[in-house]
């Protein structure tokens, strides 16, 4: 391909539709931004586990401890980045998680400034492929296909109102397959430099671009006719993203004390594959699996009770560094279990996109029957290997172990991406016309969805807890009742939910849990039905582990768990369906 200037596409009406390419990019952002800051604001108040985690880690590099960014399961990348905002706007306990979901708008955003370099630069790719013949999609169609899949990739898959790092990755693995284009149309020292340095930074935002990096590395490289320099630029890049890559390995490497790039996959493989006990409180098993070497606590059996305090360790300990907790489990590898969890999980992807992208689908059927002959299909789909592998090898690679739709955007985008682009059509202005009308159909179809999405989390009672601030009502009238920042409690319920604990500063040491993966046990529906006597020998066993006081229900996912009146001296939380238990009398 010979060398372009991305920037000397300019805007023009396209000359099939008639539509200005600059109005229509302009109005695709003002309505996706739009939608992200609308949808960002309806669940303001939306969090899970992982989320406290991530805002630990956040708020202990934003007060200088810069070693906390340095855990095996959560990359470092988005609470540093976190962090920042943390650190200029010291926000309030009600204003926390708002500003959180605003910085995930501007990630968002910075995904959609990656997905506009890749689409253009792959514009130019698809017009020196099919425009030889005059058969290039028309130019209004190929921007409409683009903004409607990454509409669907990165409003529906990845929700901005989810804070974590999957917005962050799936903008890296944008930049990833712009730079990989750039290179193998250049073959430049910057843009192999360019390629490797940004599929470093992209391990940092997400573990699985580490392995995906050699993915795209070999993509840039292969195939291409100057074999020694484009041997010497792979170099170059291989080296840049290892030297960028190198202190976060070295830095997980020593605390593990063996060679690891994380360790989220090894345990996930023991979670999905191997069937040990998730997502806290393993205490070993099943057979081979291996035995922890410093597991939770286990004080009592009927109810469940588990502690677990442990110094700079977040506000709930089993989940701010699960790899500590699960020290010991060894992965093992079966046929009969892999098989099965991978061909499971390329059922769920399939479902997955079928559910998620159907515009995009139904875009693709037509274009591939528009394309002709079989044949030639099948040669441009080869001929742009290099477009949908990395997409392609990153669905297989989490099919081996586990699938959330979260996870898929990214790759998503660069299968749709290798297929578009190897499209030619016959040359007949009415084809090229229906074309035109079938990219702007799936880009209002997605819009259409999209805001129907928006307005079921603005008024739909299933989003109820993230337009509400009970974590932040919690977590004051805890600090008002006598609690005080860094003090001890215990939970009857989910740990991991309890982001009230993150917002007082306060860490919980124990817990009656609500669910047990291994026996199906539910332990905190144990607690409030095994009579009085069992819950007053439960309270005391919490009391000895050092809390200062009990907190049950405070997660709408155990809404209907704890009875709707209990007995004093249990305290009601004004404003929520929450109830505390103060060991020691409140002024």
């Amino acid at each position: 391909m010979t060398d372009v200037d991305v920037s000397s596409v300019e805007a023009r009406p396209d000359s099939v539709t008639g539509i200005d390419i600059r109005r229509l990019r302009l109005g695709c952002w003002i309505t996706l931004i739009a939608i992200a800051i609308a949808r960002a604001w309806f669940t303001r108040y939306e969090f899970d586990g992982d989320s406290v985690s991530y805002l630990d880690m956040a708020r202990a590099i934003s007060e200088g401890h810069p070693a906390a960014a340095v855990n095996a399961c959560w990359s470092p990348g988005y609470p540093t980045l976190l962090s920042f905002f943390l650190w200029l706007f010291h926000p309030s306990p009600y204003w926390e998680c708002p500003l959180v979901h605003f910085v995930n708008v501007l990630i968002f955003a910075g995904a959609l400034i990656s997905l506009q370099l890749f689409w253009s630069e792959l514009w130019l790719w698809h017009k020196d492929y099919a425009g030889n013949q005059d058969a290039e999609i028309p130019e209004t169609a190929f921007w409409a296909l683009g903004y409607a899949a990454f509409a669907i990739a990165n409003l529906n898959m990845i929700p901005v109102s989810r804070v974590g790092p999957d917005q962050l990755m799936a903008a890296f693995c944008y930049l990833a397959a712009w730079n990989v284009l750039r290179f193998r149309r250049t073959l430049r020292f910057s843009s192999a430099l360019m390629l490797g340095l940004t599929l470093g930074l992209g391990y940092y935002a997400k573990a699985p671009l580490f392995p995906l990096g050699f993915v795209f590395i070999s993509c840039a490289c292969l195939g291409l006719p100057r074999f020694r320099k484009t041997v010497s630029l792979g170099l170059i890049a291989t080296v840049a993203f290892l030297l960028v890559s190198f202190p976060l390995i070295a830095a997980l490497s020593r605390g593990k004390g063996r060679l690891t790039f994380g360790d989220a996959a090894r345990l996930n493989y023991a979670f999905f594959v191997d069937g040990v006990q998730h997502f806290q409180h393993w205490q070993g098993g099943p057979s081979g699996s291996g035995l922890p070497v410093h597991p939770t606590r286990k004080l009592n059996s009927f109810p469940e009770i588990y502690e677990f305090a442990e110094t700079n360790m977040g506000s709930y300990p089993p989940w701010f560094d699960p790899t500590y907790w699960y020290e010991g489990v060894t992965p093992h590898f079966n046929w009969t279990l892999q098989w099965k969890v991978f061909v499971a999980n390329l059922f769920l992807i399939f479902q997955i996109i079928v559910d998620s992208a159907t515009a995009l689908i139904c875009a693709v059927i037509i274009l591939v029957l528009l394309a002709g002959y079989r044949k030639q299909l099948s040669k441009a789909f080869q001929h742009f290997w290099f477009i949908w592998t990395p997409g392609a090898i990153g669905l297989l690679m989490f099919a081996l172990v586990h699938v959330v739709v979260r996870y898929l955007g990214g790759c998503l985008i660069l299968l749709f991406a290798g297929v578009v682009c190897g499209c030619s059509l016959p040359t007949s202005d009415k084809t090229r016309r229906a074309v035109g009308c079938i990219g702007l159909a799936a880009l209002v179809t997605a819009g259409t969805g999209l805001i129907s999405q928006a307005s079921q989390e603005a008024f739909g009672s299933n989003h109820a807890a993230g337009r509400s601030p009970r974590n932040a009502l919690i977590a004051d009238f805890l600090l008002e009742n006598g609690l005080h920042p860094d003090a001890k409690v215990a939970v009857i319920g989910y740990g991991t939910e309890a982001y009230w604990a993150h917002l007082a500063r306060l860490q919980v040491v124990a817990e009656i849990p609500a669910h047990i993966t291994s026996t199906q046990a539910h332990p905190a529906l144990d607690f409030w039905e095994s009579g009085p006597e069992k819950q007053q020998e439960a309270l005391r066993i919490l009391e000895q582990t050092g809390a200062d006081a009990v907190i049950a229900g405070s997660q709408l996912s155990l809404e209907g768990s704890v009875p709707p009146w209990v007995k004093p001296p249990w305290k009601k939380i004004a404003g929520t369906d929450a109830f505390v238990y103060f060991f020691h009398p409140v002024p």
